[in-house]
């Protein structure tokens, strides 16, 4: 893993089967466990400072998706779909030693992971969505107008051949807190060096297209209010690209949730505010 200093990084990594392929996540620390799932361009580096805050405290579990950080990745970026990285996710779940656990949810790691809360029950005590959703990104109108251009060849290209993505994606979801510096932004680059290691990129666009287009997440959205988990919402209002009007429909979906607003952040609040998500949990 070179994309980070290892110092930034000291956790031993293991390894699980999943459905789809080979795991790998840390779990380190003692107490109460959180279980953090990151979403796109990244893995679970993208938690470390807010591990650092917490693990004098908590029992820390993150783990890289498939097709991202160390875990394996398919070469055919049609594999990636949200219900099978929701399968693989809920056997990581089944297999985890935890009775009970706090789960923590960023970006595209809310599709995949908020579905399977209602039929995890009591194991779920509390729900943290940062800068997530769980409908058609469609709710927004110039991502609705752009769906065709978003799945098409062209972009295809720039995001398996030309790594877009990473490189072009962050910046514009990046707030005004703190800098996106070099190296912090070749963190997000150098995470998928080949054409075949950027499978999983594409594969999230696919899913935000194609599935998002069905509305198919929107009887899970219900199931979610109806679990009644105790939830808190942490949204970066300087993301321009999961804009404010998500977190205003989040607002009318889950009206009983807690909201922590930070105007000056963007998509990566972990990276951007730790501090402030660090305490939330």
């Amino acid at each position: 893993m070179n994309w980070i200093p290892s110092a930034e990084w000291p956790y031993q990594t293991r390894f699980f089967d999943a459905p789809g392929g080979r795991m790998a996540y840390v779990d380190e620390g003692q107490g109460a466990p959180v279980v953090l799932v990151h979403g796109t361009p990244s893995c679970s580096t993208e938690w470390r400072h807010v591990m650092q805050r917490l693990l004098p405290r908590r029992r820390v579990i993150a783990m890289d998706q498939l097709g991202f950080g160390q875990s394996d990745r398919p070469p055919d970026w049609r594999t990636y779909s949200y219900a099978w990285h929701r399968e693989n996710l809920r056997a990581f779940l089944q297999h985890l030693p935890a009775e009970t656990f706090d789960l923590v949810v960023h970006d595209v790691g809310g599709p995949i992971a908020m579905p399977l809360v209602a039929e995890l029950g009591e194991r779920v005590r509390s729900l943290t969505i940062v800068q997530s959703w769980l409908w058609d990104l469609g709710l927004d109108g110039s991502f609705a107008r752009n769906r065709s251009m978003m799945g098409s060849a062209l972009m295809r290209w720039a995001y398996l051949s030309w790594n877009f993505s990473p490189k072009m994606m962050v910046k514009l979801a990046w707030g005004k807190r703190v800098p996106l510096t070099r190296p912090l932004h070749r963190e997000f680059i150098d995470q998928f060096p080949t054409k075949e290691s950027r499978a999983g990129l594409w594969g999230f666009v696919r899913a935000l297209v194609d599935e998002g287009a069905t509305a198919s997440l929107a009887p899970e959205s219900a199931r979610l209010v109806a679990t009644q988990v105790p939830t808190t919402i942490v949204w970066g209002r300087a993301d321009g690209l999961v804009k404010p009007l998500h977190l205003e429909h989040w607002k009318t979906t889950l009206p009983h949730a807690r909201y922590v607003e930070l105007a000056d952040v963007g998509h990566f609040p972990q990276l951007e505010a730790p501090a402030e998500v660090a305490a939330l949990l």
